[in-house]
Order: structure tokens, then C-alpha cells, then sequence
């Protein structure tokens, strides 16, 4: 009985030793399941957290472009206005709509006064050639009076020197040989006579020459003023003012507008937009009154700007002109669209580290950390490289996150 009863002591404390044990182990894997969860609750909740955080995007686009009002206009336009200097219209030489080449006659003057004063300088033309003509004349006999003097001078010296010759030599004047003398004396008296004459009717000559070439210059000249034809500059399109000629000389319109086939279309800038264009830029043209659109480019921007209206806005605007790649009608309104080429990146998408500055692109629910190149302008930055059109970039990323981490976008 003793025996029987010692065993089972011995068993029971074994036993007992056996199950602490147990509990032992079976308390340590608990222990180890525990902090296998709180890790994996942490790591869990860091993953949600990050999981969980949504990002507004600024998505990158090229800026809209810059919208002008224009209208269509021919490149180049003379207008002709009645001139009340040249006379009164005569004919119009043209038909409304009618195309032109350079130097066309578009309508005529006729200049009643100056007509009158031609008449008077041919009148006096023609007396002043009348006297040339007697001048002339007696010129001519005066040329002769000396030709026939020399010829008397001749033969009467000859006649003396024969008598001279023949004479004996005592002196001895017989009547023949004084009777020659005294012809001598007079065809000498003759020739001076008639040179004295050559002389003033040359001299005479000369001014009215002078006198006929003043009167043909004013002739010329108002010959051209009684009819005046008023010409085109350009090759073009023809529009008249819808009146008789009687009523264009009190119409304040021009008698004539010629319209180049060239066409520009005019419009202003403000000056806050003044530094943006560029003479050559590209623009885009839109008709007001269809859906075509077409291109052109800038051709000239005034330096100064336009004559402000006293009801009109206080900022100063610029003519600018704009060439269109194709034809346009006349008058048409227009929009141009001129386009900066810039992209714009807002400075709370910027992260700076070490002068280098990065973004987080949204690729498909990924953070995708890229280094960007831009320059700043106010209150944004001008991307210069490293973006490109349509991509996501997250605004204000939170410190904590990394390259490749997943996240949640928000769109406006």
C-alpha cells in the first residue's frame, strides 16, 4: 500500500511539471502571435494611411491661347477724294467692282480755269512766233546788206587800186577816182549799219527765245492741269462711291476706293499682352460667321499705341496686323488665337532638394518622383523640361511619401 501510494505521488508531480511546461511553450507562441499582429497592424495601418491619402492634380497643358478681335482688310487701299484744285470731275472711268491693273485711269478733271489760261499763253506764243519770224526776216536782209557791202567795198578798193597804178607822178585827182571813194566810204558805212542791225536782231531773238521757252513751260503745265486723269497705284478691286459725278464733288466719301488683293487683318493688344507677340509669330484665325479656322502670322506691331476714346478703357492698346495663309472676304470678323507655346506648373507641386527640383507624377494609382527643369514667373513656374502634355502631377505631396508608393487622385 505504501508502495502503491508513493508511485502515484511521483506521477502527479511529473505530471504536474509536464503541464507547466505546456503552459510555458503555449504562452510563448502566444506571445510571439501577438506581436506577429501588432507588427502586421502597424505595417497594415502604415499601408492604409498611405493608401488612403487622396491627391488633388494639376493636369499639364500648354496655356489657352490669347483671343483678339480682328476684321479682314485689304493689305493695301487708295482712296481718292475729290480735289477741288484740279477742277471739276469729267468722267469716271471705272466700274464698281471692277478689277484693275497698276496704272488704270480711274476718272478724269477738267480744270475750266486753267483752260482759260492756256488760251491766253497759246495767244501770246503765237504773237511771240510771229515776231520771230519778222525778226528773222529782217536778220536775214540784214545778212544781206552785209554780204552786198562787201562786195561794193571790194570793187571800189579795186577800182582805187587800179587808178593808183596808172597815175602819173604828179598827183592828180581825177572825178572817177573820187566818186569811187565816196562809194567806198558808203558800202563801208553800209556794212556797219547792217552789222549794228545783225547784232540787236540777234540779241532780240535770244530773248524771245527765252520768252517762247518760259510760255511752252506753262503751257506743259497747264495742259496737264485742265485734264487731269487720276491713276491706280496697285493692281486691285474697284469700288465707287454710288453717285453722279456732280454729287461726288460735294460727298465727303472718295470718289473711288481701290482694294488690294492682298489681305491683312487688323486688331490691337493691350499692354499687358504687348511683350507676348512677336512680329513672324504663328496665330490662329477663326471666322465669327462659320467654323473655319485657318492659319497666319503676325506681320507688324505698332510701337505706338492708339488714340484712346474719352468713354474707353484707360489701359493703351497696339495696332497689330496679322497676314492669313488663305483668302478671306473682305469685312469679315475674325478672332485670332495666339498661343504662347508655354506650359505652366503651380509651385505647390514643386519639391526643392539640394537646388534640384522634383515632382510626383501620377502613373495609373503610382507616385512616380521625377526631376523637372523650369524657370519662375510670378506666382508659378514655366516648365522648361521634364513633363509633357497630359500628364498628373500631384499637388502638395505629403513629406512621407516615396517613389513607386501607391496613391489616390482626386480630380476637380
Amino acid at each position: 500500500m505504501k508502495k502503491t501510494t508513493k508511485e502515484k505521488i511521483n506521477r502527479s508531480f511529473l505530471q504536474r511539471v509536464g503541464d507547466k511546461k505546456g503552459l510555458l511553450t503555449i504562452g510563448i507562441i502566444g506571445i510571439i502571435i501577438i506581436i506577429i499582429l501588432i507588427v502586421q497592424f502597424f505595417q497594415n495601418s502604415e499601408t492604409e494611411d498611405k493608401a488612403e491619402q487622396a491627391y488633388s492634380v494639376h493636369i499639364v497643358r500648354e496655356e489657352d491661347p490669347i483671343l483678339f478681335d480682328g476684321k479682314v482688310q485689304a493689305a493695301k487701299v487708295q482712296e481718292e477724294y475729290y480735289d477741288a484744285s484740279k477742277g471739276v470731275i469729267a468722267e469716271l472711268l471705272v466700274e464698281n467692282g471692277q478689277e484693275v491693273e497698276a496704272g488704270t485711269g480711274l476718272f478724269t478733271y477738267t480744270n475750266e480755269e486753267n483752260q482759260q489760261l492756256l488760251d491766253e499763253q497759246n495767244h501770246q506764243y503765237s504773237r511771240l512766233e510771229e515776231r520771230y519770224a519778222e525778226l528773222e526776216t529782217e536778220l536775214a536782209n540784214a545778212k544781206n546788206a552785209v554780204n552786198k557791202a562787201n562786195a561794193n567795198i571790194k570793187e571800189n578798193s579795186r577800182q582805187i587800186n587800179l587808178s593808183s597804178e596808172n597815175s602819173e607822178a604828179e598827183i592828180v585827182i581825177e572825178p572817177e577816182t573820187e566818186e569811187v571813194q565816196t562809194k567806198l566810204m558808203e558800202a563801208e558805212a553800209d556794212k556797219v549799219e547792217a552789222e549794228a542791225a545783225i547784232e540787236s536782231q540777234d540779241m532780240s531773238l535770244n530773248e524771245l527765245e527765252d520768252q517762247m521757252e518760259d510760255i511752252t513751260y506753262e503751257i506743259e503745265k497747264l495742259r496737264k492741269g485742265v485734264t487731269t486723269t487720276i491713276q491706280s497705284d496697285f493692281e486691285g478691286v474697284v469700288e465707287l462711291n454710288k453717285a453722279d459725278p456732280i454729287s461726288l464733288q460735294s460727298s465727303e466719301q472718295p470718289v473711288v476706293r481701290l482694294m488690294s488683293h492682298d489681305l491683312k487683318i487688323e486688331s490691337s493688344v493691350s499692354e499687358f499682352d504687348y511683350n507676348k507677340l512677336s512680329v513672324d509669330s504663328s496665330v490662329d484665325i477663326y471666322l465669327m460667321n462659320s467654323d473655319r479656322e485657318l492659319k497666319g502670322k503676325i506681320t507688324k506691331i505698332d510701337s505706338l499705341p492708339m488714340q484712346a476714346a474719352a468713354e474707353g478703357p484707360t489701359s493703351s492698346r497696339y495696332p497689330f496686323s496679322v497676314l492669313p495663309e488663305e483668302a478671306i472676304q473682305y469685312g469679315f470678323s475674325v478672332q485670332i488665337g495666339y498661343s504662347e507655346g508655354v506650359m505652366y506648373l503651380p509651385k505647390n507641386t514643386v519639391i526643392e532638394e539640394e537646388n534640384t527640383k522634383f515632382v510626383y507624377v501620377n502613373k495609373e494609382g503610382i507616385a512616380e518622383k521625377r526631376e523637372i527643369t523650369v524657370s519662375e514667373e510670378s506666382n508659378f513656374y514655366i516648365i522648361e523640361s521634364g513633363l509633357e502634355v497630359d500628364e498628373e502631377v500631384l499637388l502638395d505631396p505629403d513629406a512621407a511619401l516615396t517613389d513607386g508608393d501607391e496613391v489616390m487622385v482626386m480630380y476637380d
